[in-house]
């Protein structure tokens, strides 16, 4: 902006984001050099070099606690010079929700993931020995990776990374045109921005403070086992990775597991759309890696017990990490567009995010070839990415349409080819000699249960990478909807949940069939016979639907009579048939919660609030879902609704900032058949009319054991467009003297008079009751008189439920002597059809819903046992 270039800008506080960015130079040029130096000891020895990599990478992490204070203290003292605090944040948010902002925007989000990953370096440093130099060379390079994309360098159109410490003036210049600054002073335009655009209001819930570390932990958790697998095949030690990845993958499957759910729970705490898991592509770019990372751990389990499998191991461990950056770039590239409700606005980071999977997946490429291959490789990699960066420069402009076609289809052909040779090499590198498994062998029911886990990852990968597959060939396929991963999944949990019941039955290499049959028969006819009692207490039906509850019993009982039988009172042993156990759980409750929903406000005639036919005149599918599945209920009127008999009794207002919000209350009661209250509660749904999203529904959940009533307001009363009063009349008249609105069908009476002296003058409220032919309420019309006698000021009374205003325009006092209220009023009137408050809500009874949560607390707890057990059992094999 050409007149603001030598503008003196006041009270900046630019020292903290200088601060910030010398900081981020700092972790970005120690990683650089301490992955330098661990690479160079990994292949040389020298000592040297492991000491600079240790004290490099500690100095990368205090940089990155040093980033990570100045952008929480640019937040928390509200400096909105800085357009990170500015668009994340606001004065009136509570210390949690600033926690929660830190993270909602890109740049926070990779600064987590930062943290995370250097704490977990650190630790690397303590336990992993002889592996640390090559292994934290590749923790390193994610860190490389990691840090760039907070650099914030630009030239021109090229840009590396979004610094969180750039001035709001940079970011949006257009800002210091606006007209109020004529006044100020574009120098003082901070006087105008006092406050910042605010946390998304979705997100302010308690469980988003929580939710994205967790995530974002398991997300760098999984560098871990990846950093082992390449360290491996680059030192070309074949089975001393197995037992560090297999404990990590525990770890990450775990945490990462918690996370997914913890997102699940603040989507069915927070949002409306009535459950806790849809499908959407950001949701399943979290669950493809924890899939595929499941299925590693158990084939790294199977490679460490027998020999066997190091070729799955290796690419599944490996592929669980690029799924995670793969994840990274659906969620944070912009490509995901409408297709999820809450995926990032594209940075400009897209192409580096892009490079930053490619990245990964080459170092996979490098480090399993070896000798001449890995040379070519290396060469025609540099070529294929330097020489379309050239070419484009070169070629006119009327040929780079074409050009970026050829380069496309060129890149997708080539990264196809460098996948097939990377398998083909690494399924080489690592195949050994083995006969065939034994159908009574652990290892063979176990790679069984994995391969359905990654059929499962196929489907999720498949149906979400659909605008990917928009994008690169030009399709227009529409992201599948929650029915159709339903279908799907049911399907494939099922032998899943089958394998997962018995393959700990069989031991590792072979087992005794005598011994194996007789637990089998057992386990089945307990889970039979329990599956069917759980047809009739559960009431489900459907073929589908019973055989999975079947199954899910059957996971159930199986595990915990392996856990009684096999392994009695050592408790720390429990671990991997707990966690199988939680997961049985979980899935149960979701089938019971899922096929036995029931919509409480549903009805056959429904409401008429949405539409039911569109512009076009087309039946709206949406609309005619909507009037059917809820109910209005007015105030203070009871309303019968499934099972319940729902009374809309009060609303609150919040007040100041918090005035877009309203608070209502809704009282249930259930009756039994003899018309006996058996049960009742108070739900408070709230709602806010944001200017930015329009209405925004907070769920209001009465928890029961067996069941959470569900309540949702999808509409309120003071979102109608107003009718202006009319046909006003004007009275003048006396206490206790009834006089009629202009059509005569409301009577209002003056009942008594309140009186207040103020600095402001004299106050006068009038009591005034209202009486229509179906409903009478009051009104308190007020009346200020200044002190001197020379003006006054009236305050109108309006009621929509009765549809009338009052408003005092004059008075008469006929006698000053106020006990004998002789005073005349000059009243004006007005009217409009009468509108009672009403609210549109939905209710939805989850049965046995509580056996989700319980599930995944009974699983986390058997991965932490699992884990406690491997890390034993790692300790002892080292002591011997």
């Amino acid at each position: 902006m050409q007149s603001t270039v030598a503008e003196t800008f006041n009270n900046e506080w630019l020292w903290l984001g200088n601060l910030g960015h010398i900081f981020t130079v700092i972790a970005f040029i120690s990683v650089v050099l301490s992955t330098y130096f661990y690479w160079r000891n990994a292949n040389q020895g020298a000592s040297t070099d492991l000491k600079w990599g240790r004290s490099l990478f500690q100095i990368h992490s205090l940089a990155i606690v040093g980033i990570f204070v100045v952008l929480f203290s640019i937040i928390f003292f509200h400096r909105y010079e800085f357009h990170y605090a500015w668009k994340h944040s606001s004065n009136t948010l509570p210390i949690h929700f600033m926690i929660s902002c830190f993270w909602e925007g890109q740049e926070g989000s990779f600064l987590l993931w930062l943290f995370w990953n250097a704490v977990i370096g650190l630790i690397l440093q303590r336990v992993s020995k002889d592996w640390e130099s090559s292994v934290l060379a590749v923790v390193g390079f994610a860190q490389i990776a990691l840090s760039s994309m907070l650099i914030g360098f630009h030239i021109g159109d090229f840009k590396i990374g979004s610094s969180p410490f750039d001035l709001l003036r940079e970011q949006r210049p257009d800002f210091l045109n606006i007209p109020i600054l004529a006044d100020y002073g574009v120098g003082n335009y901070l006087k105008v921005f006092k406050d910042g655009n605010g946390l998304n209001p979705l997100l302010q819930n308690y469980w988003m403070v929580i939710h994205p570390p967790t995530l974002f932990l398991g997300f760098a958790t999984a560098i871990v086992p990846f950093a082992y697998s390449i360290a491996a095949l680059w030192r070309k030690n074949e089975r001393g990775w197995l037992t560090p990845a297999l404990i990590w993958s525990l770890i990450c499957v775990g945490i990462l597991g918690l996370g997914i759910i913890m997102g699940g729970y603040w989507a069915y705490e927070s949002l409306s759309f009535g459950g806790y898991w849809a499908w959407d592509p950001v949701e399943n770019a979290s669950l493809m890696p924890w899939l595929i990372m499941a299925a590693a751990a158990h084939m790294v389990l199977i490679s460490r017990s027998t020999g066997r499998h190091l070729f799955t191991s290796h690419f599944l461990i490996q592929l669980a990490f690029w799924l995670v950056l793969y994840a990274t770039f659906l969620t944070r590239s912009g490509i995901l567009g409408d297709a999820s409700v809450h995926s990032f606005t594209d940075l400009g980071l897209s192409g580096q995010l892009l490079l930053f999977l490619l990245a990964f997946i080459a170092i996979s490429l490098i480090v399993t070839c070896e000798g001449k291959i890995r040379t070519v490789f290396i060469y025609t990699s540099l070529g294929l990415l330097v020489l379309p960066i050239l070419l484009a420069y070169v070629l006119p402009d009327n040929m780079q349409s074409g050009f970026a076609d050829v380069v496309k289809f060129i890149g997708i052909a080539a990264f196809f080819v460098y996948l097939i040779l990377y398998l083909y090499i690494l399924y080489y590198r690592t195949k050994g000699d083995f006969p065939d498994e034994q159908l009574n062998s652990r290892e063979f029911w176990m790679f069984l249960g994995s391969m359905f886990l990654i059929l499962s990852l196929v489907q999720v990968f498949a149906a979400t990478s659909i605008p990917v597959f928009n994008k690169l060939f030009g399709f227009k396929t529409a992201v599948p909807g929650a029915e159709s991963y339903n279908k799907i999944q049911l399907w494939l949990a099922m032998p899943i949940m089958l394998l997962m019941a018995v393959a700990h039955w069989f031991k590792f290499r072979e087992t005794d069939s005598q011994v194996l049959w007789k637990s089998l028969r057992k386990i089945s006819v307990i889970g039979i016979v329990t599956g069917v009692l759980g047809i009739w207490i559960f009431e489900i039906s459907g073929f589908g639907f019973i055989l999975f509850l079947i199954l899910a019993i059957l996971l159930i009982t199986s595990n915990t009579l392996y856990i009684a039988e096999r392994k009695g009172l050592e408790w720390k042993k429990w671990g991997g048939n707990l966690a199988h156990l939680g997961f049985g759980i979980l899935l149960l409750g979701v089938l019971i919660s899922s096929v036995n929903k029931k919509i409480l406000s549903s009805s056959e005639q429904g409401i008429d609030i949405a539409p039911e036919l569109d512009a076009n005149g087309k039946v709206d599918e949406k609309g005619i879902k909507f009037n059917r599945s809820n109910q209005i209920l007015y105030k203070k009127k009871p309303h019968n609704l499934i099972d319940y008999q729902a009374t809309y009794l009060s609303e609150i207002s919040g007040k100041g900032v918090d005035s877009i919000n309203k608070y209502f209350t809704v009282a249930f009661v259930e009756n039994n058949k003899q018309g006996l209250t058996t049960d009742s509660f108070v739900v408070h749904p709230k709602t806010q009319n944001n200017p930015k999203m329009g209405l925004l529904a907070e769920p209001s959940t009465k928890h029961f054991i067996h069941k959470d009533i569900f309540t949702h307001v999808n509409y309120e009363s003071s979102m109608d467009k107003k009718e202006p009063f009319s046909n006003f009349k004007t009275d003048t008249v006396s206490f206790f003297k009834p006089f009629r609105t202009s059509s005569g069908k409301i009577v209002l009476t003056v009942d008594s008079i309140q009186r207040n002296i103020g600095s402001n003058g004299l106050e006068i409220k009038l009591v005034v009751k209202v009486k229509s032919l179906q409903d009478s309420g009051w009104l308190y019309p007020e009346f200020l008189i200044s002190g001197d006698m020379s003006s006054f000021e009236s305050k109108e009374a309006a009621s929509d439920k009765l549809g009338v205003v009052c408003s005092i325009s004059n008075l008469k006092i006929l006698d000053p002597d106020p006990a004998k209220q002789n005073i005349q009023f000059i009243i004006s009137t007005g009217e409009k059809t009468p509108v009672w408050d009403y609210i549109v809500l939905q209710v939805i009874e989850f049965p046995w819903i509580n056996l989700v949560w319980l599930g995944t607390i009974i699983m986390v707890l058997g991965f932490v046992l699992s884990i406690l057990n491997r890390i034993k059992q790692s300790k002892n094999i080292q002591l011997t």
